[in-house]
């Protein structure tokens, strides 16, 4: 789950200006978003359809770089960054890991939380989805890379505000994210995006190492 989390992250703030015609429609939609509140369920499915996992929680991203991620059900997670570190919160087993944010780490595929000018074009080829059926916009992103994570991620738009990510893995998983109420450009506490490890839970530094 988190190796989606992080290419979705990666992929909200990616946001350039780009000369392809469906990088730059992609572009504009999410430059209208400097910030988004939203609830999420999330579906794993295996290569025959089948559920693998299913969650879903409540989640903030702030540009650039700073994103709380709060699985509710059906086991409590939290993850958290406020641009330059990221912690990883387990209630049930009284844990926090603690690790510097790289965009560079081999989990950086929702990195999809980068504000780099040119990260979508350089990473990902992408394709404008013609549905002549569907209500939702749909953009394709094929990696450029042979060795990423993912085969492909496909990005829906609902009147104009992001409502699906799909995402297929190279052992024909698929991960769907799909988007409740979204509120965008609110003003949101810092408070969200940083976290003080409760008393007696065991704290895992991995950021002085890294």
């Amino acid at each position: 789950m988190r190796q989606i989390l992080f290419g979705f992250i990666l992929f909200f703030m990616s946001l350039a200006v780009f000369a392809d015609p469906s990088s730059e429609a992609l572009a504009g939609l999410l430059n209208q978003v400097q910030n988004m509140q939203t609830d999420f369920q999330q579906k794993i499915t295996d290569k025959h359809g089948k559920v693998l996992q299913h969650s879903s929680g409540l989640m903030a991203i702030q540009r650039p770089g700073k994103f709380r991620w709060d699985v509710k059900k059906p086991s409590a997670q939290l993850i958290i960054s406020n641009g330059q570190k990221l912690w990883v919160y387990d209630p049930d087993l009284a844990q926090v890991t603690i690790r510097v944010l790289s965009k560079d780490s081999g989990e950086a595929p929702a990195l999809l939380l980068s504000d780099s000018q040119q990260v979508l074009e350089q990473k990902f080829a992408i394709t404008t989805l013609q549905n002549n059926i569907s209500t939702m916009r749909w953009f394709l992103l094929t990696p450029k890379n042979p060795g990423s994570v993912f085969v492909n991620i496909h990005v829906g738009f609902l009147n104009n505000m992001l409502h699906t990510l799909k995402f297929l893995d190279h052992l024909g998983q698929t991960t769907v994210i799909e988007f409740g109420s979204v509120k965008t450009n609110q003003n949101l506490s810092s408070s969200l995006f940083n976290f003080i490890p409760p008393k007696g839970v065991d704290v895992i530094d991995e950021s002085a190492k890294q």
